[in-house]
């Protein structure tokens, strides 16, 4: 471990686990990938689900890859709950495979993947901080971040060890490779903490073999387990701090927290980002034409805006933002219709005062006659068909009148039925 400052201690990671072709890895890999991405680039914005294994000639020869088999993520400073500052700097170790013969690349040192991942001492001259996929044969496009010095000593492991089930993949396959993982992983000296990933999908037995796997005598106790989930967010910070603490050797550890507990606290603090956002959104924005634009302009400048965001990314807060707005158009036509309708029966009164007109007529029939009355405009508007009447602005001095396509709504065939009724009672009291 090297001194960054006084105040930050710089940690290098290695993170590892089962790798290779769809023949040793199953369907999907393991989540290395994932866990970095969420580490590294924790905003939900920045969290992708798709990263590279397969890849073309040029793509492994481009900087990023750079021949090598394994990536750079960067660096990022996280604080512990003693308010130590670490700097992490992550590699990822994997297998790449050549999308023209489905087998591995050969380059660099091709020893066996357990026995390559174990390596502490790190060297690719000019290698480019991987960001994503899309990044690949268009490195300028994005941040170009280069290994420094082109060299890495690591200072301890995450090992992957995922317990969801995977097509084409054996439980047992995986406890036999990362066994032989740990093993390598042993005789380096460094602080070794096992992951487990996907526990949002989690099988009980495979999450079972991985705490027998642990209790295995030749780890004489030193491995601890982390269970997490990169999708949902779950334990990530908590894994590589873990690590960096048993590095650094501090006497205050964190304290590793079941996933169930994690996964509870963790859903808590969404529930609680979403009604502030919600209740921020109320407050603010109380004009169903208001525009996502400028609504976000005066939003943003409110924490609870900012921390959806973070958790959630922008496509989530704009869509809590159109449900707002729907609610406030669905109010206002409510509000709007509930008008209308209160003034309607005294219009149908003037219009159709006489019973025998009535009598066995539908409702569209009704609505033809009311448009063929003199007074029609008197008491009723049309809108322009590409205008919904809502939306339509018919001036103030038109306030009083009824968007005809409000004689379309249920709510309209009702007051009329109460008119007929209203009618037949009188008709029948005068008899």
């Amino acid at each position: 471990m090297a001194r960054k400052s006084d105040n930050v201690k710089a940690i290098n990671i290695a993170i590892v686990g089962l790798s290779g072709t769809e023949k040793d890895k199953g369907q999907v890999g393991v989540g290395k990938s994932c866990l970095c991405n969420r580490f590294m680039r924790s905003l939900s914005d920045d969290y992708n689900v798709d990263h590279i294994s397969v890849l073309s000639q040029s793509d492994f020869s481009g900087r990023v890859v750079n021949n090598d088999h394994f990536l750079y993520w960067g660096e990022v400073t996280k604080t512990a709950e003693d308010g130590t500052e670490y700097q992490f700097q992550v590699i990822e170790h994997t297998e790449f495979i050549d999308d023209a013969s489905f087998q591995p690349f050969k380059g660099g040192k091709m020893e066996p993947y357990a026995k390559r991942c174990a390596a502490t001492k790190i060297t690719s001259a000019e290698k480019l901080m991987y960001i994503c996929k899309n990044q690949l044969g268009i490195e300028k496009e994005y941040e170009q971040k280069v290994l420094p010095d082109g060299k890495l000593n690591i200072d301890g492991f995450l090992c992957v060890f995922d317990v969801s089930v995977v097509p084409n993949r054996l439980i047992e396959k995986q406890v036999e490779i990362v066994a032989n993982i740990l093993n390598n992983l042993m005789k380096t000296k460094k602080p070794i903490v096992l992951i487990t990933t996907k526990n949002d999908d989690a099988n009980e037995q495979y999450v079972k073999e991985a705490e027998k796997l642990v209790m295995r005598k030749e780890y004489k106790g030193s491995i601890l387990i982390v269970e997490t989930s990169a999708h949902e967010n779950i334990n990530i910070d908590l894994a590589f701090m873990i690590v960096a603490q048993l590095i650094d050797k501090t006497k205050t550890r964190s304290k590793v927290i079941p996933f169930a507990e994690a996964a509870r606290a963790r859903k808590e603090l969404l529930d609680t980002s979403t009604e502030s956002l919600q209740r921020l959104i109320r407050i603010h924005v109380t004009d169903y034409r208001a525009l996502w634009s400028q609504a976000s302009k005066k939003l943003a400048q409110h924490k609870e805006f900012s921390t959806f965001i973070e958790l959630f990314g922008v496509d989530a807060t704009q869509r809590l933002f159109r449900r707002h707005i729907k609610k406030l158009k669905d109010e206002q036509v409510a509000k709007k219709i509930q008008g209308y309708l209160d003034v309607l029966p005294d219009i149908l009164h003037e219009i159709c005062p006489d019973i025998s007109n009535l009598m066995n007529e539908e409702w569209s029939a009704v609505q033809q006659c009311i448009k063929e009355h003199p007074d029609f405009h008197r008491y009723f508007y049309e809108c322009p068909e590409d205008i919904p009447w809502i939306d339509y602005d018919f001036g103030e001095n038109n306030s009083s009148k009824i968007p005809y396509d409000v004689l379309e709504t249920p709510e309209a065939e009702t007051v009329f039925k109460n008119h007929v009724n209203a009618l037949q009672q009188e008709q029948r009291r005068l008899e």
